[in-house]
């Protein structure tokens, strides 16, 4: 059901280019802010062995992009995996879905806000310049950090994903260098026993890090959202998710094990209890002028990576509002820049208040790891629901194919419900609360999906139907690709 009028602007067809995509996609993953943060998490728990554990995520990352690839061979809309779902399994199926999804996109959204005002800032003043940041000091700068950032995705989809794709090239190119600095000036120290390490803690450590070494890789389905305004989607979608995970799971690979040569094998669970070793690697082998540009490069990293997640939310938000899910407020698409506008703005500075109160509430550095881990149980959640609906695309179309459209999605399926396991076992603050703050979500949006179905009985088929049209016509089978 198509709610917008022949009158009304719509998102700009063919507006995005391959590369343009690729940089969408990378900048989901944030390559730099990522070996801060998430890559420091899998350290925590895989010591050592934190380049196994990220070898193995780069194998488990493969399986992982599966689902968004065939998808995408066949499918491209703004409603990404609302789309997909629906149009494999059903209306409420699907809206179940992406309503998961947009959750994860919005957590995503406020746990890196609240990261960069009120964790990063505050440890690079104090590790490096020895500068102790005022109690309440991130709120405004965090508050100043969104808008700014916001800005960018409402003037346009293009400047946006060029400026993703610039900065995001510029961090992988700062991360090798890094990387082949750290092994050429490790020099003997250096060994591939990291990649054969002893397991005698057992093999439990070595799964949690693979599953935050995988967290790492789950920015490649950040395109599947520019379906509408991709140019010849159904081929450079499907192509910008390979590139892109290409990129970015060697460039993760080589650093965690320049990081772990670096630190020390046997020194990794030192490593894992600094809040941004990375930066102090950065110092110790190529000194403080290199320390600086990583650090303005890293700010650029987390600003790139709000960037890609608004875009996501802007058009998630504009497909949900002309199927009558959302507010009709949502559909509005600027005259201007023919970007969805209004959902934009409303995501971007909504997300102020939600990052605002998890940092009063429990801290910054809590807060922080509370939205992180609703998003993490959303992202896992909603991509087991795409991985169940995957088959049920391919019988439809008269396409199926029991390794890519019915293996693959299980053993994806089995990863993520590793995925979800450890991270909630053992239950421990903030943990807890972030599993118990998941479920209410999701029976809150399983309540909602059915009052929806409940009060449109009568359009409830139409909803999530909308996509590009793919210049054969309408998809009934195999398509030429």
């Amino acid at each position: 059901m198509d709610s917008i009028s022949a009158s009304e602007p719509k998102l700009k067809k063919g507006s995005v280019g391959f590369w343009s995509l690729v940089g969408q996609t990378v900048a989901f993953t944030a390559p730099l802010a990522s070996i801060v943060t998430s890559l420091t998490g899998a350290a925590f728990y895989a010591k050592s062995a934190l380049p196994l554990a990220i070898l193995i995520s780069v194998v488990s990352g493969i399986i992982w992009v599966n689902t968004p690839y065939q998808f995408s061979r066949k499918i491209a809309s703004a409603g990404g995996f609302f789309t997909f779902t629906r149009k494999a399994i059903g209306p409420k199926y699907g809206l179940f879905d992406g309503l998961i999804y947009l959750m994860f996109e919005y957590a995503i959204l406020a746990n890196t806000t609240l990261f960069f005002a009120g964790v990063l800032i505050p440890g690079i003043l104090s590790k490096f310049f020895g500068i102790t940041a005022p109690t309440f000091l991130w709120i405004p700068v965090l508050i100043i950090f969104v808008m700014i950032f916001t800005l960018l995705p409402y003037i346009g989809i293009k400047p946006s994903v060029r400026y993703s794709l610039i900065g995001s090239m510029l961090e992988i190119s700062i991360i090798i260098v890094l990387g082949i600095a750290i092994v050429y000036l490790s020099g003997s120290h250096n060994t591939f026993s990291v990649f054969t390490p002893d397991l005698s803690g057992g093999i439990t450590p070595l799964f949690e890090g693979i599953v935050l070494g995988t967290f790492l890789m789950t920015g490649a389905s950040g395109a599947v959202y520019i379906g509408e305004e991709a140019k010849m989607p159904r081929k450079n979608i499907k192509k910008a998710l390979i590139i892109s995970f290409i990129l970015t799971g060697a460039t993760f690979l080589f650093i965690s094990y320049a990081f772990t040569i670096g630190w020390g094998p046997s020194k990794m669970s030192g490593f894992a209890g600094q809040l941004i070793p990375g930066l102090i690697l950065a110092n110790r082998f190529l000194g403080f002028p290199f320390l600086i540009i990583m650090v303005v490069l890293l700010f650029n990293s987390v600003f790139v990576s709000m960037v890609a997640p608004l875009n996501v939310l802007g058009r998630m938000g504009y497909s949900f509002s002309r199927d009558g899910v959302m507010s009709k407020w949502f559909v509005k698409i600027h005259p201007k820049y023919r970007t969805p506008s209004n959902a934009i703005l409303f995501m971007g500075l909504s997300s102020i208040a939600v990052s605002v109160i998890a940092g009063l509430i429990m801290g910054p550095y809590y807060g922080y790891l509370f939205l992180i881990t609703v998003a993490s149980l959303a992202l896992f959640a909603g991509h087991m629901l795409s991985d169940f609906a995957l088959p049920f695309l391919y019988r439809k179309l008269r396409e199926f194919r029991a390794g890519p459209h019915l293996l693959l999605p299980l053993i994806s399926l089995v990863i993520l419900g590793f995925g979800i396991y450890y991270s909630i076992i053992p239950p421990s603050y903030p943990y807890l609360q972030a599993t118990v703050a998941m479920v209410v979500l999701m029976v809150a949006i399983g309540m909602y999906v059915a009052y929806f179905s409940r009060k449109n009985r009568d359009t409830i088929s139409s909803i999530g139907m909308i996509e590009e049209e793919h210049p054969k016509g309408k998809l009934t089978g195999a398509e030429e690709e």
